[in-house]
């Protein structure tokens, strides 16, 4: 889950610059390009982004608020064996 949602953070911020390429969708999210390309699958396979070109899809936006909000949940309880943190992705 975590991975998807730094796949998909990352297609989101190289989308508000322009256009996301894979290259850097990968750098950002710190992944193989081999691993980058099975998660591409697995979430084009989801219906969470397309391809040609490389955008998020609705419901990988969904993906991403229900992720955020979970995440929120999860420190203002408190939760450490959940290992989340307050990081913030890609210097943003």
């Amino acid at each position: 889950m975590e991975i998807y949602n730094d796949i998909l953070s990352a297609i989101e911020l190289e989308l508000q610059s322009g256009q996301a390429k894979p290259t850097r969708v990968q750098s950002r999210s710190n992944l193989a390009y081999d691993k980058l390309a099975r998660y591409f699958e697995e979430l084009k396979y989801k219906k969470m982004i397309t391809q040609d070109p490389l955008r998020i899809t609705e419901k990988g936006h969904d993906f991403l608020q229900d992720y955020d909000r979970i995440k929120s949940f999860v420190l203002e309880m408190g939760v450490k064996y959940l290992d989340i943190s307050e990081r913030k992705i890609y210097g943003s």
